[in-house]
């Protein structure tokens, strides 16, 4: 398991967690886009996840909902609309807080890029950037656990790849 490295550029209002994985990048990529998957890692250590919705194309609509092991319903819903697809490469989505309805609720969401990386075979580098509307924004989601509950859903990430799961 590798490291999380991790950027905050202020004057790009942008964080990139970086993360090299064990698997290769069509392994990484469906682990990104088959909501099974998802259900599988995403989230901070602890936390469950829901997807509602997952239509991975440009337009297409990512509702998800996370919350506690053993809580009963999510306690925070996410909101995210692709805006560029390019298989086994990038993934780009504006993303904000939602309901479970998917209502689109917040009105500061940010612009999220994932890009997978192959790199020797069986190994991927997954860079994720996450371009806030403001500082401001940028202060608060990170205050919320944002970098933790990413080196969280990393690791989980990590064990799900070399668990063999995916088909």
């Amino acid at each position: 398991m590798t490291a999380l490295r991790l950027v905050k550029d202020l004057e790009r209002r942008e964080i990139t967690l970086e993360r090299e994985l064990a698997a290769a990048p069509d392994r990484v990529w469906r682990s990104w886009t088959i909501a099974e998957e998802l259900e599988a890692w995403w989230g901070p250590e602890g936390w469950a996840t829901t997807v509602r919705s997952l239509d991975v194309r440009p337009g297409g609509l990512w509702h998800f909902g996370m919350g506690p092991v053993g809580g009963g319903e999510p306690e925070v819903w996410i909101r995210s609309i692709y805006s560029e697809v390019i298989d086994h490469a990038v993934l780009a989505y504006v993303e904000g807080f939602s309901d479970a309805t998917g209502a689109d609720l917040d009105p500061e969401s940010q612009a999220v890029t994932v890009e997978f990386f192959g790199l020797d075979p069986g190994r991927t580098r997954l860079v994720l950037h996450t371009r806030f509307p403001s500082i401001a924004r940028l202060e608060r989601v990170a205050a919320m656990g944002m970098v933790e509950g990413w080196r969280g859903g990393f690791d989980r990430l990590d064990r799900h790849l070399t668990k063999g799961i995916a088909s």
